[in-house]
């Protein structure tokens, strides 16, 4: 028997976030990615972190240019901000995290680290 899929009036709306790490060395995906969880689960509890639905896309990680993109809840786009400015270091390495793009779909978001990409 198979399961009925959910209709796209009754799911979740996404929302694509873009940013770039600045540091003063170049940072690995895998210590970006868990300082993210620990810090969103830190700020919001398991709780609130399972209501905002983030998931950070691991192909959209660009390690020359240092830029990522994040997919959460629609309705939790101010809440991921916030947390991602909470983020000060990454091992010994300082950081500063810039938000450079908010957008509805992926496509949009691939367009700007596309540029990004382009001119380094």
């Amino acid at each position: 028997m198979k399961l009925k899929v959910l209709p796209s009036s009754l799911r979740e709306k996404k929302r694509y976030i873009l940013f770039k790490v600045i540091s003063e060395s170049p940072i690995e995906y895998s210590d970006l990615e868990s300082a993210i969880w620990n810090t969103l689960l830190d700020f919001l509890g398991e709780y609130g972190t399972s209501k905002i639905s983030a998931w950070l896309l691991k192909d959209r990680w660009e390690n020359a240019t240092q830029t990522c993109i994040i997919r959460c809840n629609h309705l939790f786009v101010p809440t991921i901000i916030a947390t991602l400015g909470l983020i000060e270091r990454l091992g010994d390495t300082r950081v500063c995290i810039k938000i450079l793009k908010v957008s509805g779909t992926i496509k949009g978001c691939k367009k700007i680290q596309q540029t990004f990409k382009n001119s380094k």
